[in-house]
């Protein structure tokens, strides 16, 4: 993850720095409408997201509320990070800076927003793996209420603080000699060791890429196994098997999207993190610009491809972008919710099959459910 507001000098000296190699005129065209793309992606499906949520009593769930915390981190990566890093990986600096107080807090306060909001998004992504897997396995349970989901959603957040905190020591604004200019790295001395750097990377690799993953692959491998092994109980029709067996597919289908691409977008930072920090024989330099550039647009993607995930393979999501972006939403809440029997949803306790709810149904009063 980038802890720093001009990662391209962040190893080097105030001395003898590597020069910034500029990219071609063509190659930056390239890459501003590549993160145009992203930005104006990522902004618009995640506002889209919390809006669904927020406008529509029906998505107001346990489920919906952890990806709306998710989409609260990503639009922030979307807004601080985004920006600030491809210029930075464009033009080589991100603001003209100064010495000053205005400078200092600026210098450290973008940086940490910007390891903040990645955090956050990935701690989120790992507690919707978590809900998702106890929805699944105890579906006659409330694991995850209201109360809980809200506990959840503020851990999230100071644990981001907690563990990215270092970020606000670390930041200072530093004077180049070479270049008789100030700019903004990432120093740890005189508290830390010069090298120090490297250990809080491999902290945040850690506790921000693979614990979470290894979290969620467990969680989703049990999601998978119980979804692909269980027989809806009762009496099944044909239709019915059918039904529930392409319900099946498609959770599998997203689950394995959510794993996968999470691990692909961000693997390729931490390689250019590691290239710069063990590769000095073959890169003295640090990793290639192009593949700098590459790491951090993919992680950044990561943010506009979170919304699609949702809209491609939860039909809730998609009526909920068509009723705002039509303005539909205020007449979509005063239609009583049904029951959707043998269906998938985003619900508070997802992938209860039709058979589970009217079991449910039945043995809290004996509710009539019309077909």
């Amino acid at each position: 993850m980038m802890a720093t507001a001009d990662p391209n000098i962040t190893n080097f000296t105030e001395r003898d720095p590597c020069p910034f190699e500029p990219y071609t005129s063509t190659e930056k065209v390239f890459q501003c409408i590549a993160y145009f793309i992203i930005m104006f992606g990522s902004f618009v499906g995640n506002v889209l997201v919390i809006c669904v949520v927020i406008l529509n009593r029906q998505m107001r769930t346990v489920t919906n509320y952890l990806i709306v915390n998710m989409a609260v981190a990503d639009l922030l990566i979307t807004i601080v990070s985004m920006p600030v890093t491809a210029k930075v990986l464009v033009t080589g600096r991100s603001i003209n800076w100064s010495n000053g107080v205005l400078y200092d807090i600026l210098c450290k306060i973008i940086p940490f927003s910007q390891t903040l909001s990645i955090a956050s998004s990935v701690l989120s992504l790992t507690v919707i793996a978590v809900d998702r897997f106890l929805a699944v396995m105890y579906p006659l349970k409330r694991c995850m209420t209201f109360q809980k989901t809200y506990v959840a959603m503020a851990l999230v957040w100071l644990v981001g603080i907690a563990v990215n905190s270092p970020t606000l020591y670390a930041q200072k604004i530093v004077f180049l000699e070479y270049s008789q200019s100030w700019t903004c790295t990432e120093k740890w001395e005189p508290a830390f060791t010069e090298g120090a750097y490297k250990g809080f990377t491999i902290v945040l690799l850690v506790i921000f890429y693979l614990v979470p993953l290894l979290t969620m692959s467990i969680l989703y491998s049990f999601v998978i196994y119980k979804l692909w092994v269980r027989k809806v109980p009762g009496n099944q029709t044909a239709e019915n098997q059918q039904r529930s067996n392409k319900s099946r597919k498609k959770v599998l289908k997203m689950l394995l999207a959510v794993v996968i691409l999470f691990a692909l977008c961000w693997l390729p930072v931490y390689i250019t993190q590691f290239i710069s920090f063990y590769g000095e024989v073959d890169f003295p330099c640090g990793p290639p610009s192009t593949l700098a550039f590459m790491g951090y647009f993919l992680g950044h993607a990561n943010s506009a491809i979170n919304p699609a995930i949702y809209v491609i393979f939860n039909s809730d999501f998609r009526k909920g972008f068509r009723d705002v972006l039509l303005c539909r939403y205020s007449r979509r809440n005063r239609v009583a919710p049904q029951v959707n029997l043998g269906t998938v949803t985003g619900g508070e306790n997802s992938y209860i099959d039709g058979a589970t709810v009217l079991a449910r149904i039945r043995t809290r009063g004996g509710s009539k459910v019309s077909t």
